[in-house]
């Protein structure tokens, strides 16, 4: 199994605007070979910055790496150039494990 964790910190009161964002996308990726499924995480705070887990779990590394390089989800990304991040998204990472 290979998961990828998108983590994201935000001003407070924005959390949910990841949430949409990530959940609502129109079936794509759930209909990749390899894709296994998706757990969106809010860390529960009761004030101040915000920050949201995004994993994404995949039978292989090779299934990941085949969704990043296919054309719907490059087409994603074009789509979104030259657009400034939103102003609520204070930190944004990307990492990637292995399951053992």
């Amino acid at each position: 199994m290979f998961c990828q964790i998108k983590r994201f910190v935000v001003k407070e009161g924005y959390s949910q605007q990841i949430v949409e964002r990530f959940s609502n996308r129109g079936g794509l990726v759930e209909q990749q070979p390899g894709f296994i499924d998706r757990d969106i995480l809010v860390k529960k705070v009761r004030r101040g910055d915000e920050e949201v887990l995004v994993m994404m779990r995949w039978e292989s590394e090779e299934d990941w790496k085949n969704w990043e390089k296919s054309p719907e989800h490059i087409a994603g990304h074009r789509a979104k150039q030259g657009n400034a991040k939103p102003e609520y998204v204070i930190e944004s990472s990307q990492d990637v494990y292995l399951g053992v």
